[in-house]
């Protein structure tokens, strides 16, 4: 394969990771609590080798290495009505303990469980600042500043916690993030708590730049396609006239 195609098939490849990012992020647009992802080229210093080393994030070293990065930017919120639903204004994550230990997220759909605890709509329970809620009655009410009642009765506060920015967080899927190894989570001061109940927070996926983006991808990544059609018509038509002159 030549230099050319090979470089050029290399950017195409690229163009088709970032073609899959802005798709996710464009079918996740009435996700709640869903945070768009970046794609992010960083281009090699100008001191290293031509071409430059294999490394993280690499996919040849004709081509600069790209990675996602989250928005954690905070989406519209929503009314629903729902008592059990409620969306955090400003900085913090829900802690939910899952089967895999604890995770974090910003979508505040919760349920109650088969064991009476409160919980994600997989059965999760979510964490209080007691450990889980039981939710024991039948009128749940969930104030401003997390605290839980049922039939009048308070039963337990919601654990709202945050942490170092920029967020060392990697995605697990429906929503959820676990920091990275030495990130710890702080659990948010109750004067700097503002939740908004009967809400939930939107994707933070702008549809319209979305599309915009996917748009231009394809356009780079059909001009690729182009050049390695060109490359390959040129040698073999300098390989068939070379045949001929000899």
């Amino acid at each position: 394969m030549s230099g050319t195609i090979y470089q050029a098939a290399a950017g195409a490849l690229l163009q088709q990771m970032r073609l899959d990012m802005l798709s996710n992020n464009l079918a996740n647009v009435n996700t709640s609590g869903f945070k768009a992802d970046q794609p992010i080229f960083r281009m090699p210093q100008a001191e290293m080798p031509d071409p430059p080393a294999m490394g993280p994030g690499r996919i040849s070293p004709y081509a600069p290495p790209m990675e996602a990065r989250t928005d954690f930017r905070g989406g519209a919120l929503t009314r629903t009505g729902n008592p059990l639903d409620v969306a955090i204004a400003g900085k913090g994550f829900f802690e939910v303990q899952t089967p895999e230990g604890p995770k974090f997220t910003r979508k505040g759909h919760f349920t109650v469980n088969a064991e009476g605890v409160l919980s994600t709509p997989e059965g999760w329970p979510v964490v209080g600042q007691g450990g889980e809620i039981a939710i024991d009655g039948g009128r749940v009410e969930i104030n401003e500043r997390g605290e839980v009642f049922v039939d009048g009765e308070g039963v337990g506060e919601l654990q709202i916690v945050d942490f170092a920015e920029p967020y060392a967080l990697t995605k697990q899927g429906d929503t959820l993030f676990v920091p990275q190894q030495g990130e710890a989570a702080q659990a948010v001061a109750p004067e700097e708590m503002h939740l908004v109940p009967g809400h939930l927070e939107s994707s933070n996926v702008d549809p319209i730049r979305t599309m915009t983006e996917i748009i231009e991808t394809m356009r780079v990544f059909e001009a690729y396609q182009r050049i390695i059609r060109t490359a390959d018509e040129a040698t073999a038509k300098t390989v068939n006239e070379v045949g001929k002159a000899s």
